[in-house]
């Protein structure tokens, strides 16, 4: 369940970086928000590689 959720989140923050790059024009926002939903996609990605790592050396044993 937990990993569908952080699917669902990460393509929202993919969303927000595209619709921030596109189109908030010349918006104040507009990089703040792109940066800020790219660190989180980036987070989410390398939090679920970590757990699958951890998941695998749990297995291995």
């Amino acid at each position: 369940m937990m990993s569908k959720s952080l699917e669902l989140v990460g393509f929202a923050l993919i969303g927000g970086t595209i619709i921030s790059f596109i189109g908030m024009g010349d918006s104040e926002l507009r990089w703040p928000v792109f940066w800020g939903c790219a660190a989180g996609a980036l987070a989410i990605i390398f939090y679920r590689k970590r757990q699958r790592k951890k998941q695998d050396q749990n297995l291995s044993k």
